[in-house]
């Protein structure tokens, strides 16, 4: 399954490596030896923001460069919003398809096969973020191709989603102490990749995707149903990450929805995707009226970058609020602390005190949030039609995680909720309480890493504030004319005795797609039918 809490701002991990296992000899510092890597293709579908991807690496060395059969291990840095499907490794003519076992069996089997003779492969994941194929039997002249296949969820980006291909050498894989030594001027196998390694790549996309890159050069075709993406010059020289980008279709001044169906042939369910896209050119002075509360950690547990993080996000997240829009703002601790007893109105002169509010209280103690979050929840509402988010800037860690949830259960039941979401700053953030608030309170959960390996905070928090832009619609939802729809990531609503369901999609703001995954039954319809509408039945 995919990784709920995956950082918004994680480094790429790098490419692929094959490394020679028991590279050093008693008694010898041994360099790291490598199977160079002669070519890299990806191919798979992309649908929305999910990705189906294969991606195929050759490695081999000749009888020249090492005489002998070797034992490697294949590391595969996953994206953190990843999880691998399948692993087939040809050796020559012999091909061997991944089994899931228990690892004590499986590393069983692999050391019998290994003490055979007998070419194997043997794939576990060491951790969230590594995928490693330990891969016996390696021949001279004999080329290993390495087939990995896995789910991404891509990262939003604009009006849609972007994916970045590692394709550079990541400096993790080479210590600087091994390229100066006497035995890496003297050992071919020291070179990761052949340096005619080449990449390719072929991926489809369904019909009205607008697909782009800025790295490389494309090649769009219409196929049946969608386009065929490919690199413009074929095979490249992989000097450089390639990063693709597209947006799914839109309509000039109003929603457009989109649905891509699946039809399983051996069950009655049929799988959906649905994609909601704002308009191309929004009426500025159209949108929903906002109404946000802010709730800021300044426990002990936040001190230094994560603190100026956030602090930072919640200024930009005031300054980004128009004289429509309402906000509250509280910092807690061990009790909370608030700028205003009342929401106030977000004219200039109130934001520039909240911010002032902010940054002049350093502050700090234990981490309350479960009564920041009840009083939040308690406070005034307008009459009036509007977006209504509370917005918690945290590492989340807590102790009464219980109370929250509560909390949260409670507020989804009333006319006018408040939808809960969460900004989790931390290198090990409470992930499960952060996933689940925001599940439960109908929101968002967003993850950024506080540690200095990876990129910019800052940078990452220009693209993850666009959640809660002004909204072109408030409270949206998807209607199936089918009962008993399951939805994999949304809240379902309801079942009318028409035979409709209700999936919650929030607010659609200027700029991010929403999307669902899910199923409903085939039932006796030769197709589904599907709408989008607001709470108040405005298509």
């Amino acid at each position: 399954m995919f990784n709920r809490a995956a950082y918004e701002n994680s480094r790429p991990g790098g490419i692929g490596v094959l490394e020679v296992a028991n590279g050093e000899e008693p008694g010898e510092r041994q360099p790291r030896l490598f199977v160079p890597l002669k070519k890299t293709e990806l191919k798979g579908e992309i649908a929305g923001p999910l990705a189906s991807l294969r991606l195929i690496q050759l490695y081999g060395y000749s009888k020249e460069q090492m005489d002998k059969v070797l034992e490697a291990v294949y590391r595969f840095p996953l994206p953190g919003d990843a999880a691998v499907t399948g692993v087939t490794v040809t050796f020559g003519e012999v091909e061997i398809k991944a089994e899931l076992k228990e690892r004590e069996e499986a590393e069983q089997d692999y050391e019998k096969a290994k003490e055979e003779g007998r070419q194997a492969a043997l794939a576990t994941r060491e951790s969230p973020d590594v995928f490693t194929l330990q891969v016996a039997g390696i021949r001279p002249d004999e080329d290993v191709r390495v087939q990995t296949s896995y789910v991404q969820l891509a990262r939003p980006e604009a009006e849609g989603w972007s994916l970045r291909v590692p394709l550079t050498t990541a400096p993790r894989y080479v210590r600087s102490d091994e390229a100066t030594t006497r035995q890496a001027h003297g050992q071919p196998l020291l070179l990761l990749r052949d340096p005619g390694h080449r990449f390719s790549m072929d991926l489809t996309l369904p019909g009205g995707a607008t697909v782009s890159s800025e790295t490389h050069d494309l090649k769009v075709q219409e196929v049946d149903g969608g386009v065929r993406v490919r690199l413009a010059d074929g095979e490249v020289m992989p000097d450089r990450d390639c990063v693709l980008s597209w947006r799914p279709l839109q309509e000039e001044d109003r929603p457009a929805l989109q649905v891509l169906l699946h039809e399983d042939p051996v069950s009655d369910w049929v799988y959906f995707l649905a994609l909601v896209a704002p308009p191309a050119s929004p009426d500025p002075e159209a949108g929903v009226p906002r109404e946000v509360t802010l709730l800021v950690d300044h426990s002990g547990s936040m001190s230094g970058p994560k603190w100026e993080a956030a602090d930072w996000a919640v200024e930009q997240f005031l300054l980004d609020l128009t004289p429509r829009d309402n906000f509250a703002l509280c910092l807690f601790h061990s009790s909370p602390r608030w700028f205003a007893d009342l929401p106030r109105r977000a004219e200039e002169k109130a934001v520039d005190a909240a911010v002032k509010f902010l940054l002049e209280h350093k502050d700090s103690g234990g981490t309350e949030l479960g009564v920041a979050l009840e009083q939040a929840l308690h406070l005034e509402r307008s009459p009036d039609e509007r977006a209504r988010h509370l917005v918690i800037v945290t590492d989340a860690e807590v102790t009464d995680a219980a109370r929250v949830l509560r909390l949260a259960d409670e507020e989804a039941q009333r006319q006018h909720r408040r939808r809960i979401s969460v900004l989790c700053i931390d290198a090990a953030p409470n992930s499960f309480l952060a996933s689940e608030l925001a599940e439960r309170g109908g929101g968002v959960s967003r993850f950024l890493t506080s540690s200095p390996d990876e990129l910019d905070i800052t940078t990452a928090l220009d693209e993850v504030l666009k959640d809660w832009a002004q909204p072109v619609l408030a409270n949206l939802r998807l209607e199936i004319d089918r009962a008993g729809v399951e939805s994999a990531s949304r809240q379902v609503l309801s079942q009318d005795d028409g035979g409709w369901s209700s999936v919650d999609l929030g607010d659609l703001p200027q700029g991010p797609t929403l999307w669902v995954a899910g199923r409903a039954l085939r039932g006796n319809e030769e197709t589904l039918r599907f709408r989008a509408a607001t709470a108040s039945g405005e298509e």
